[in-house]
C-alpha cells in the first residue's frame, strides 16, 4: 500500500518557467495554450494551499524577478488567475 505524498508547493521558479514558456509563443500557439493551462492550475493549487497570501507572495515574487517584464507578467498572471484574485488585492508593478 502506498501512502499518498501531499504535491509540492508551488514556487515562484515554477511561475516564472511557465510564464517564460508562454512569453517564447505565439498568444494562439498549441503550446503557449498548454503553458496558460499549467499557470492556471498552479494557480488554483497555490490558492488551496495558502489562499491570498501564497498568490501574494508568487506575485510579489514575479514582479521582483524582472522588473522590465513585471507588467507584462503581472497582466499573465491576472487573467490565468482572476477568479483567484479579488479585484481589490490584484497587483500593480511596484
Amino acid at each position: 500500500m502506498t501512502v499518498p505524498s501531499s504535491p509540492e508547493p508551488v514556487t515562484p521558479a515554477a511561475i516564472l518557467v511557465l510564464l517564460a514558456g508562454i512569453e517564447r509563443h505565439d498568444p494562439g500557439a498549441p503550446a503557449a495554450l498548454a503553458f496558460r493551462s499549467a499557470l492556471k492550475r498552479k494557480g488554483a493549487e497555490a490558492d488551496q494551499a495558502g489562499g491570498l497570501e501564497a498568490l501574494d507572495t508568487l506575485t510579489d515574487a514575479v514582479a521582483a524577478a524582472d522588473p522590465e517584464r513585471a507588467d507584462a507578467r503581472l497582466a499573465t498572471l491576472r487573467t490565468a488567475w482572476g477568479e483567484l484574485l479579488p479585484a481589490c488585492r490584484r497587483k500593480t508593478r511596484p
